[in-house]
């Protein structure tokens, strides 16, 4: 069987460099807490070195925890680099307009994090950067949403020099304790609880030409990503169907005709297509139930019941039976396990 789905989606390795520096302005050893949570900064050497979503994940909850921070990823965010984005920042650096620069983010944004699901979209004078939802090994916290908009917002006014306040902000976590913080950080209205998480801008703001700009730097750029995309992020059929089973689980276990559908492609095309990347539908719907299963019950606060029924199976018995066979433990056994290794 393939690595766990949540293997699967990364993001660069240099993104610790930000949370490096933040850690430092708080008086904390970055080394030690990278450490902690089973990162080597050794690697950092590795310009192909990714990090699994679900380490990144837990090197930002264990920020927020040691700081007691709750705006850690905001503070993150301010010191970002533009070389930290590897050939995306500098493009989007040398951009001729801060939209310009949105756009390379919406086109490149899988090199940053393989499970990014970004677009655009413009109504009137407003021009919207939508996030898709969180996968599966993103932080419990919201932590990493934060980092992530603070991060647009960042380059946003390094391109242009100055800062730029976005019209608006949609965040599609709970309000934090002290949301003025966010309004304040972000030089924004922030509602928080929102179905989707945008960033808005008036488009006169973001389309003035910038003397800055360097389109040819930039050009030279977008080929380095380009490549880097298609040489080691090629996006994976089986990446995809996970994604896609993930989306659809709730109201039950999809079939693979199902997927295939969603896919716009053929059940014998996607059974060909996993066949030639070393998987099937069903090992890729095991890992998905089993990550899921895994993470449910870590967290303590659902039942198995609950958890049954949100993997998309008729009964508790039938899910027991199933995680017994998947990892030679019930599932009640899991979690005592789980909560005595803590």
């Amino acid at each position: 069987m393939n690595a766990p789905l949540a293997l699967r989606h990364s993001v660069l390795g240099t993104s610790v460099l930000p949370v490096a520096q933040a850690l430092r302005l708080y008086g904390l050893e970055p080394l030690e807490v990278m450490s902690h949570v089973g990162l080597d900064a050794a690697k950092l050497a590795d310009p192909d070195w990714r990090i699994p979503n679900t380490r990144f994940a837990a090197l930002m909850d264990y920020s927020v925890e040691i700081t007691g921070d709750e705006a850690f990823g905001l503070v993150a965010a301010e010191q970002l680099r533009p070389q930290v984005l590897r050939g995306l920042g500098l493009a989007w650096l040398a951009s001729d307009t801060v939209y310009a620069g949105l756009q390379r983010l919406v086109r490149f944004g899988k090199l940053v994090s393989t499970s990014a699901h970004i677009r655009m979209r413009e109504e009137a004078d407003l021009v919207h950067i939508e996030f898709g939802k969180p996968l599966l090994g993103d932080s419990k916290g919201y932590v990493n949403r934060d980092y992530m908009v603070g991060s647009v917002v960042r380059m946003c006014n390094l391109v242009l020099g100055e800062f730029i306040a976005p019209a608006g902000v949609c965040l599609d976590r709970p309000e934090p304790e002290n949301p003025q913080r966010w309004e304040s950080m972000l030089c924004s209205r922030v509602a928080f609880g929102c179905d989707t998480c945008t960033l808005s801008w008036y488009r006169p703001d973001i389309i003035e030409p910038l003397v800055t700009g360097n389109p040819a730097l930039a050009r030279a750029n977008d080929e380095i990503s380009e490549a880097y995309l298609k040489n080691f992020l090629g996006r994976s059929t089986a990446r995809d169907v996970a994604d896609k089973i993930l989306e659809l689980l709730p109201d039950g276990p999809p079939s693979q005709q199902q997927v295939a559908d969603e896919l716009h492609v053929s059940n014998r095309t996607l059974q060909r297509k996993l066949k030639e990347e070393g998987t099937s539908f069903s090992d890729l719907l095991q890992d998905t139930r089993l990550q899921l299963a895994r993470k449910y019950l870590n967290q303590g606060s659902r039942s198995v019941v609950e958890t049954a029924y949100l993997l998309g199976f008729s009964e508790p018995s039938t899910f027991s039976r199933a995680f017994k066979r998947w990892t030679g433990l019930a599932p009640a056994e899991f979690r005592e396990a789980a909560r005595a290794a803590e």
